[in-house]
């Protein structure tokens, strides 16, 4: 299967055309990806319910086929309330993460991605069970805190004791396709991949998305995506840590394509 991280509507639509399997729902991909709003969750949940009913996924949508889709991909929603490689929350961080469950869970989503560590960078089991706790019966990812964490296999071992049915994994290095981060998720998968689900991501694209499905992972990550540039301004006052004059955008050909190298392999 193929799980597309999307930040806008219009990446989601292409996802959803080009075949993605599931969706991860967040705000600034840019940053990691955060928490997303609930009206861009809405919007593409709404969609999903047309695909079931027959309908095209926009209004606006009269040409493109869309009231042909059979596929109704899962929704997933990241629950990350702030930016920075540092997972360990705060009291009043876990309580808006606690409510963004709440919330998201109320819309029927699919899947919750969270993780958190310990100002040690081990796993935070306190806070890990809380969400999971919240979310159920909804499954929940551990997503790439565990990247970060001191020891990859002690780690894997909680996160699945703390009732995580996938983790989302770089291999602990910044791309998924560097030979230790390959040698690394082999080896999850052989240690516990009966008791949790490895997902790759970080670096999969079309190129060496056969790699990941040929190593026995059976779901890959990837936002599959292509740079759109924005127009420039005159006024150079910065808006944001980023003064980038792009974004990022899910390709549907891109997510087609990495759905046929799935299926075939």
């Amino acid at each position: 299967m193929l799980e597309v991280c999307i930040d806008s509507l219009e990446s989601a639509i292409n996802a959803i055309h080009g075949g993605a399997d599931e969706l991860e729902v967040c705000s600034s991909l840019t940053e990691g990806g955060l928490t997303p709003s609930p009206g861009l969750v809405k919007q593409i949940l709404d969609m999903v319910t047309n695909i079931s009913a027959g309908k095209p996924i926009r209004k606006s949508c009269h040409e493109c086929g869309c009231d042909k889709l059979t596929k109704k991909p899962k929704v997933n929603v990241m629950v990350r309330c702030r930016t920075g490689s540092n997972f360990h929350y705060s009291e009043e961080e876990m309580e808006t993460m606690l409510s963004d469950v709440d919330v998201f869970k109320d819309f029927g989503v699919d899947r919750f991605v969270f993780g958190a560590l310990t100002d040690a960078q081990d796993i935070d089991e306190t806070s890990c069970e809380k969400i999971v706790q919240r979310a159920f019966p909804v499954p929940v990812t551990f997503h790439r805190a565990f990247d970060v964490s001191n020891d990859p296999h002690t780690a894997i071992s909680k996160i699945a004791a703390l009732g995580f049915n996938r983790l989302l994994t770089s291999g602990q290095k910044s791309s998924a396709n560097q030979i230790e981060a390959i040698q690394l998720i082999k080896s999850l998968i052989s240690s516990v991949g009966n008791k949790i689900e490895i997902m790759p991501g970080a670096g999969v694209n079309i190129n060496n998305a056969q790699t990941f499905i040929e190593i026995g992972c059976q779901i890959v990550h990837s936002s599959c995506k292509r740079i759109r540039y924005l127009p420039k301004i005159s006024n150079s006052l910065s808006m944001g840590t980023s003064d980038s004059e792009h974004i990022f955008v899910t390709d549907e050909n891109i997510v087609r394509k990495m759905k046929e190298i799935i299926i075939l392999k």
